[in-house]
């Protein structure tokens, strides 16, 4: 009880718990509009469900590229835990090698053309992209990665924009958005299939990234208030 306790007390699984809210109100207030009731909804998710299973390749790739887009990646991960929860644990490798992947173009689309092309449009003008110091780095993906509210796609391509160096963003992202994304896998395989060590290994993943995002935020508050000149 204490454990959960802290962990409604957390300030991102609060935002986590809204967000949701919010989702499942907006999908049933839709729903009433549209007059589908609970046995319609049903009967699509158990035909949407059956063609990813039979097409695990679909969901593999919609999770590489639909969280460059402003789509919740949180509910992608869900899904594809609900969908493969018979494999909970290759459920998980194949959402880390979709995230890796993802992370990976998204940087370099940004870092690349998107980047050349605002380069040209600002040439005729005295603006420059200012060049990130290298002592920023750290501080930058940190900073960017803990606060809560920046949406997962935006994250990404702003790093890449900014060119952070490449394997450090790709370390600390996979570090810290792999922890809380395995256990929205396990909590979708587990309440999916009705067994409990999967939930519970889940929401304790999430708490354990909840926890260890809300420790470095506090060391990062303290090394401003050591440092302020950065």
């Amino acid at each position: 009880m204490e454990m959960l306790r802290k962990l409604l007390m957390n300030r991102l699984v609060r935002i986590a718990l809204v967000c949701l809210f919010g989702l499942a109100l907006a999908a049933a207030v839709v729903a009433w509009k549209t007059g589908v009731d609970f046995e319609a909804l049903k009967e699509m998710w158990k035909q949407v469900n059956d063609y990813l299973v039979r097409h695990p390749s679909t969901l593999f790739w919609a999770l590489v590229f639909l969280p460059g887009l402003p789509i919740p990646t949180s509910a992608l991960l869900f899904t594809a835990g609900v969908v493969w929860r018979q494999q909970p644990l290759m459920a998980c490798l194949l959402c880390l090698l979709a995230m890796l992947l993802n992370l990976t173009w998204t940087y370099w689309l940004a870092a690349g053309p998107a980047r050349r092309l605002v380069e040209k449009l600002l040439m005729a003008t005295a603006v420059q992209i200012p060049d990130l110091p290298q002592g920023n780095h750290l501080k930058l993906i940190l900073v960017l990665k803990l606060t809560p509210g920046i949406p997962f796609f935006f994250q990404n391509y702003l790093l890449g924009f900014l060119r952070a160096p490449f394997y450090l963003y790709l370390s600390i992202s996979m570090l810290g958005n792999g922890i809380i994304g395995t256990g929205i896998v396990l909590s979708g395989a587990g309440l999916a299939d009705g067994k409990l060590m999967p939930a519970i290994t889940g929401v304790s993943l999430i708490a354990v990234g909840a926890v260890l995002t809300q420790m470095i935020r506090s060391w990062l508050a303290r090394r401003r208030r050591v440092d302020p000149v950065d």
